[in-house]
């Protein structure tokens, strides 16, 4: 069964998501990142995302993973003793080393963000936005980049659709694909037009331009507890990280 968070406050996954990727990243531990990214998919698949979850984070991390061997494992040229050899190619320890430790990091940020937009209801975000001291505009980009390219690509997959049912650009090769390109640009311009000047008419129920105050029909559920976990989280993601890399710098 599919579901999101419902009971805490979208700022709140955000903050808590800010101070478990800071504090893992200032770390440097291999144990760590890895705690956090099975913590990640144990919450992934409470909620019933850990199938998403997982392909997604792999889609993203195989080529890095791949990219950072390739750049620290096989291109350097440190001391360390040599696992493999290919000709002037050479795998070393060292460069193994650093490419796990850079990929663990990465894989932090990569799995916890991948988590807050699978849990998170856009709507509620949205409104979350709406009903915090941000001015209007921000939640207007904020709904405009979350829900316009989908709705564009769902739009340009019909108008493909509709234009194969009446065998239109069935060329093939690259003459095929610029005409289908062109058949479908133009109607696409003009629909996401059309959808600009309707969306306007609805722009003064929200803020546009803000006058005064505004009653919002949604509401997003909030606490004092939440609220204060969410000043901690963000006070910790910035002392814990100085707490951890200052002794380190004066070591050094």
């Amino acid at each position: 069964m599919k579901r999101r968070i419902t009971g805490l406050h979208p700022f709140t996954v955000l903050c808590l998501a800010l101070f478990t990727v800071a504090v893992s990243t200032a770390a440097n531990v291999w144990w760590l990142s890895c705690a956090v990214i099975v913590l990640c998919m144990a919450i992934g698949a409470a909620a019933g995302k850990a199938r998403k979850l997982a392909a997604l984070s792999g889609a993203i991390m195989l080529p890095t993973m791949l990219s950072l061997l390739m750049i620290h494992g096989l291109a350097s040229r440190d001391s360390s003793p040599v696992i493999a050899a290919w000709g002037p190619l050479s795998l070393t320890l060292g460069g193994v080393e650093i490419a796990t430790a850079l990929a663990l990091r990465t894989a932090v940020l990569v799995v916890v963000g991948l988590l807050c937009g699978l849990l998170i209801d856009r709507h509620q975000l949205v409104v979350a936005i709406d009903l915090s001291p941000a001015p209007p505009q921000a939640g207007y980009l904020l709904a405009s980049t979350l829900f316009l390219l989908p709705q564009m690509m769902e739009k340009q997959h019909a108008i493909g659709e509709a234009q194969a049912l009446r065998k239109t650009g069935t060329k093939r090769g690259l003459a095929g694909w610029l005409q289908r390109l062109r058949l479908r640009a133009v109607p696409l311009v003009l629909s996401s037009v059309q959808d600009a000047h309707d969306r306007s008419v609805h722009l003064a129920a929200r803020g546009f331009p803000a006058r005064g105050e505004q009653s919002r029909l949604r509401q997003v559920a909030d606490s004092q507890i939440q609220r204060a976990i969410r000043w901690t989280a963000l006070l910790c993601s910035v002392l814990v990280p100085v707490v951890i890399l200052v002794p380190l710098g004066g070591a050094s």
